[in-house]
């Protein structure tokens, strides 16, 4: 049996291996590869030291064992694009997050669900590597705990007077350099409830977001109940950021329709329009502020 606590990333270097046949040694303080090398399931090359080479031995083990486990956790890392957990957590990290992936416990706080199914607090950061992929693998975007933030906006104040308003669908431009003249908010990405209780801007204002499904209709349901003046931040040469949204990591936003369409203007549908033929989208960060980026969406 492969103990539960090897790193995912030991099994992934073991398929490479069988793959392969040869490879140059690695990770030969794990205990699973010390097992491995004690019962000549994997030995030196005839030709090097530095190598390791596999035995018939190690096949059968591999076939029963080491790949099956290796293509239930690739198959389910690959389905939620989480692939940058895989150097950092072990096959029992994987078994638990499939178990969430199954169980679906949205109504639990990250401290609960650590509790319940890791068994520990070791990851309490709602940011952190796990935790986002926890709320990757459950679709939500925040967890129990953080329903308290919906009672109020975050707000970066320029240097100087404030001439424009970007509400940002991501908090991310919050944590920058704090610009000359632009006033930045943010409400929560899907999370805008608290935008009602707003008085009407006395600024122009622009909505910053993700050029994808959820992002047009994030910002056409705020421009239809809060914001009638909203407009969305037009990106400069906007085709150079277009990227296939299944090369995006971490994005599940899928086009399911062309709705949207409908409630933008002619720029906006231009843009929105091309995005859907081509199954491709714009992400948000990727957005710069530069001059002429703020001279075309008269931000002057």
């Amino acid at each position: 049996m492969i103990p539960a606590d090897t790193p995912y990333k030991i099994i992934k270097y073991l398929v490479k291996l069988s793959k392969e046949g040869a490879l140059t040694k690695n990770h030969l303080s794990d205990k699973f590869i010390i097992y491995l090398t004690d019962r000549k399931f994997i030995i030196e090359t005839t030709n090097s030291k530095n190598k390791f080479t596999i035995t018939e031995s190690f096949k059968k083990k591999y076939s029963n064992e080491i790949y099956p486990i290796f293509q239930k956790c690739n198959s389910f890392i690959k389905k939620h694009q989480i692939e940058n957990l895989e150097n950092y957590y072990s096959v029992d990290d994987m078994e638990k997050l499939i178990l969430i992936d199954i169980e679906k416990p949205t109504k639990l706080s990250l401290q609960e669900i650590l509790s319940k199914y890791f068994k520990s607090s070791k990851h309490t950061r709602t940011n952190s590597n796990l935790a986002n992929a926890i709320k990757t693998i459950l679709k939500i975007d925040e967890f129990v705990e953080d329903k308290k933030d919906q009672q109020f906006i975050s707000v970066l104040y320029p240097k100087n007077k404030t001439r424009f308003i970007i509400l940002c669908e991501n908090i991310n431009r919050l944590r920058a350099k704090r610009h000359t003249f632009i006033e930045f908010w943010y409400a929560g990405g899907k999370n805008t409830k608290q935008l009602q209780f707003i008085p009407k801007p006395k600024h122009p204002i622009f909505y910053l977001f993700d050029w994808d499904f959820d992002g047009l209709n994030i910002y056409i349901h705020i421009k239809q109940n809060y914001f009638q003046t909203l407009t969305a931040f037009i990106p400069t040469n906007f085709q150079s950021l277009m990227e296939k949204r299944e090369e995006v990591k971490h994005h599940h936003s899928k086009w399911k329709n062309n709705n949207a369409l409908l409630q933008l203007n002619e720029i906006e549908k231009t843009i929105a329009t091309l995005l859907i033929q081509t199954d491709c989208i714009i992400e948000e960060q990727k957005i710069l502020l530069t001059t002429e980026n703020l001279n075309n969406n008269s931000i002057k």
